[in-house]
């Protein structure tokens, strides 16, 4: 068995979960407080089936949650400033924010997000799984959601991907960083709203695609993008989003909840998703393995 390179890269990132969860927790109560005093304070009581039945009420939440988001991303930037800081002794930008040429990256991952979802769609209209009901077109709600979604993104991916699997690489090859930090990100949503044993397996193979592109490039960009465009698309096309039921733009019924459709976990509980999953994978390394080559971190 090969020998680990770096102890303190596995140990960094390991101890880096606690302070994560503390961090999180700290800033997202900040920002819950912050969105109760701006008037979203029905937010608070957790009485989500009945504080929707409010008129306009989904815009109330979703700004609501955006307003926490934002706070639990500052929250998240500021521990990592400290850490890059003082236990990893690197500028913060390290993590993988150099924007330098990095314009396709995003439009690839943006793009690859939309199709996933738009083919994951029609696949399940096609088979029957799910049925077309209706268009909910409303702006704002649509705005909120692309914020939220960003703060989201931009805290996973630099937390997982930025800092995790940074420092488990100077430990481990790619494959065994790869899994752990996927298995880490995975686990970050045990406790999401009608998760299960598929959810999970799922989360922990998107790890690993949103992971693939960092071995080679140490950049955020793709998987950023990628992150944000399937979690956007995924509720514009009508899925609930890691479990969680928002607004969509799109509204359809499941015509009964199982592995092909996702139920009601969202198309990322799928197999299809799974599937799907793994395809990308081996696309991504292939195109990144040949950046790799051609461009030297």
């Amino acid at each position: 068995m090969k020998k680990i390179k770096n102890h303190k890269g596995w140990l960094t990132a390991i101890l880096s979960i606690i302070p994560f969860f503390i961090f999180m927790f700290f800033f997202q109560a900040i920002g819950l407080v912050v969105s109760s005093i701006l008037g979203q304070a029905e937010i608070i009581a957790f009485n989500f089936d009945s504080y929707l039945e409010a008129e306009d009420a989904m815009r109330d939440y979703l700004a609501a949650d955006t307003i926490i988001q934002y706070f639990d991303l500052i929250g998240i930037f500021f521990l990592l400033w400290i850490l890059m800081r003082f236990v990893d002794k690197e500028p913060f930008i390290n993590l993988g924010f150099s924007i330098k040429g990095k314009a396709n990256d995003v439009i690839l991952g943006m793009t690859l997000g939309l199709l996933l979802m738009a083919v994951g769609y029609s696949i399940l209209i096609l088979l029957g799984e799910i049925k077309f009901i209706s268009f909910n077109y409303d702006l704002k709600s649509i705005l909120l959601l692309f914020l939220l979604f960003v703060a989201v993104s931009v805290v996973e991916e630099t937390y997982v991907r930025g800092y995790v699997l940074k420092n488990l690489l100077k430990s481990f090859n790619p494959i065994g960083s790869l899994i752990i930090s996927s298995a880490i990100f995975s686990l970050l949503h045990f406790f999401n709203p009608n998760v299960n044993y598929i959810a999970l397996t799922e989360l922990f193979i998107a790890g690993i695609l949103l992971g693939v592109s960092y071995v080679y490039t140490k950049n955020l960009w793709f998987p950023i993008a990628l992150h944000l465009s399937w979690n956007f698309f995924q509720v514009m096309f009508g899925f609930n989003v890691s479990g969680m039921n928002t607004y969509s733009l799109i509204e359809f019924e499941i015509l009964e909840n199982n592995n092909i459709n996702g139920g009601d976990f969202g198309f990322e509980g799928s197999l299809l998703s799974i599937l799907f999953s793994i395809i990308m994978i081996y696309f991504i390394n292939n195109y990144y393995k040949k950046f790799k080559i051609k461009n030297p971190v």
